[in-house]
């Protein structure tokens, strides 16, 4: 069951030098209950290393963990689910081989993916660049209009992702997101659990 409206995404580069898995104990703290692990330079050997005392952690405090991409590494960890790219590829062709019991949440960036994602069995979504994103100029933000009608068309939770803010979180729930993917905006090597905080509490 999705039962999440904030869905952190890690990225340990802007936590640094604060370890990964400190940053992960703060923010379940504050109250983040759902975590997914993005860290897509890493091979199965470094990312399980790395995952597995998150997947730990995020298991005895009842928070969902997700892997992004690699299954075999979700699986092994014990994690909730994987988050899979926006890519040609079908969720049962990723998932087939593996027959495991996992929640499936999938990136995409259009109405027709997303319709995609959800016949093939996906358990929710996120969709971006909602807003326009400093580190990445070159992705055009879709829009809050465009949000409001891709989460009509589907019956799958649908989390904004792309430059949200606390300032725009209730913007992108008005219009019917399930609620709001995170990662610049959360993690920092000193902050995250405030950031965090700040996010849940607009969310409530």
């Amino acid at each position: 069951m999705i039962d999440f409206n904030l869905y952190v995404i890690t990225n340990r580069h802007l936590c640094h030098p604060t370890p990964l898995l400190t940053v992960v104990s703060d923010i379940i703290q504050s109250g983040v209950k759902a975590i997914q692990v993005r860290e897509k330079d890493l091979d199965s050997k470094a990312l399980y290393k790395l995952a597995s005392p998150i997947s730990e952690l995020c298991r005895s405090n009842n928070v969902s963990l997700y892997i992004n991409t690699n299954i075999q590494v979700a699986i092994d960890i014990g994690a909730v689910g994987v988050h899979l790219p926006d890519i040609d590829s079908s969720v049962d062709e990723l998932m087939n081989p593996f027959n495991a019991e996992l929640q499936i949440g999938c990136s995409i960036h259009g109405i027709d993916t997303a319709k995609k994602r959800e016949l093939e069995g996906a358990n929710f979504l996120t969709y971006s660049p909602i807003y326009s994103v400093k580190n990445k100029p070159q992705s055009r933000a879709v829009g809050i209009d465009n949000l409001g009608t891709l989460v009509r068309q589907v019956a799958l939770p649908v989390y904004a992702l792309g430059g949200i803010t606390p300032i725009n979180v209730k913007e992108c729930m008005g219009i019917g997101a399930a609620g709001v993917a995170v990662m610049s905006g959360i993690m920092s090597p000193t902050l995250s659990a405030d950031r965090a905080s700040e996010y849940l509490g607009v969310l409530e």
